[in-house]
């Protein structure tokens, strides 16, 4: 979907939460439909999970709020309903042993969004030398090609009236 397109036609959405306290990055996934929250955590203990589960719980009380507030529901008929979402951890995620969340984030958004389960044994340097050859490329055809993403591109200015 084009960023920019109303959350009621998505049927799932991708945000990273920052977990202050440990230092330390999750991946979260909100299905609209079940209103559900999923995390995905890679650094996975009974502290840590609690940890993390806390850091959703605010996204998990305001968004039925914010759907609320900007008529999400209506839009599809659906009741507006402002219970929390429920917070589902996702278990069998590979576990890290190094400072490398970001990696595991943007590794795991990507096999749910490939329909791609995630393997058990996560080889961290290979997907991180993988994501820089993605990123490198992708500014490269941007510089190449001359393309402006959505959010860099200058503000189009009003069409004068010439008459």
């Amino acid at each position: 979907m084009l960023c920019g397109s109303p959350w009621h036609l998505c049927d799932h959405v991708f945000f990273i939460i920052h977990m202050e306290t440990e230092s330390h990055w999750i991946l979260g996934r909100l299905n609209i439909e079940e209103r559900r929250m999923y995390m995905y955590n890679s650094l996975s203990t009974a502290m840590k999970d609690s940890a993390a589960i806390k850091a959703c719980q605010p996204f998990a009380v305001l968004l039925p709020h914010f759907f609320a507030l900007f008529d999400e529901f209506k839009k599809e008929n659906k009741p507006v309903c402002l219970d929390p979402f429920e917070v589902v951890k996702v278990d069998g995620l590979p576990q890290q042993t190094s400072n490398d969340y970001g990696c595991f984030v943007a590794s795991f958004a990507e096999y749910f969004i490939d329909m791609k389960l995630i393997p058990p044994i996560f080889d961290v340097e290979k997907h991180r030398d993988r994501l820089a050859v993605l990123f490198y490329k992708y500014a490269r055809m941007k510089e190449v090609e001359f393309i402006d993403s959505e959010d860099e591109a200058p503000p189009k200015c009003p069409k004068k009236n010439l008459s």
